[in-house]
């Protein structure tokens, strides 16, 4: 196997699974790490330059723009630099009748994202990287790292080290909020709206985003 049939796959999430709000799961697949990471550094330059800030890391919850103050446009810089680029899926896990979805949550990390993951990754080797989301414990774990594989049949090692500052985390992290604002975007003030939906408009080029039902996680 060569080194481009390599694949990571960063997972993260936006949201709270057991709120009425849209809850979103993300994997953002990066074919060649050299050119991501460097992309990511020349996008820290700009963002440091833009800002006059020390900036270290992207994380979309603190860049700028926020609903609260606009300021300089940090996020755009990343879903140019970075995102812009690369592909994945994002899954909108449909909520109904107050259910709390933390209950399925090896599902929903697991089977059905690893389903979703087959047709791009099948027959690769991958490196899957989860953030440390409080909603897994141990037993999931253990299932998604003992099954993944069989989902998405292909050779599988999984990391559920992630944190705030794994730089490979911070795609999918910015494509889960990029989302989730879109969804909620009749709640934002007019000109952060206008860029979430700009931000929204140029990884859906690249990136498949669809709603998963709760039948379908009943079911898995």
């Amino acid at each position: 196997m060569t080194k481009n049939e390599e694949i990571h796959v960063a997972v993260d999430e936006a949201g709270n699974p057991n709120d009425e709000k849209p809850f979103i799961v993300s994997a953002v697949l990066i074919s060649d790490i050299n050119s991501y990471l460097n992309s990511y550094e020349e996008a820290i330059k700009d963002a440091q330059k833009l800002t006059r800030n020390n900036i270290k890391y992207f994380k979309w919850s603190e860049d700028s723009p926020k609903q609260s103050r606009l300021g300089k446009d940090v996020k755009g810089v990343f879903v140019n630099k970075v995102l812009k680029s690369l592909t994945g899926v994002s899954l909108i896990i449909k909520k109904e009748n107050e259910i709390k979805l933390s209950k399925y949550s090896a599902n929903i990390y697991g089977k059905i994202l690893g389903l979703e993951l087959r047709k791009y990754i099948a027959g690769k080797k991958i490196f899957v990287h989860y953030d440390r989301t409080p909603i897994l414990r141990e037993s999931d774990k253990q299932y998604i790292i003992v099954n993944f594989h069989k989902w998405t049949l292909a050779k599988v090692i999984v990391d559920f080290t992630g944190h705030d500052k794994c730089r490979l985390i911070h795609s999918a992290d910015y494509v889960s909020g990029i989302v989730r604002e879109y969804l909620m975007k009749e709640e934002l003030k007019e000109e952060y709206k206008q860029r979430v939906e700009e931000y929204f408009n140029l990884i859906k080029k690249n990136f498949e985003i669809k709603e998963i039902n709760i039948d379908i996680i009943r079911e898995t």
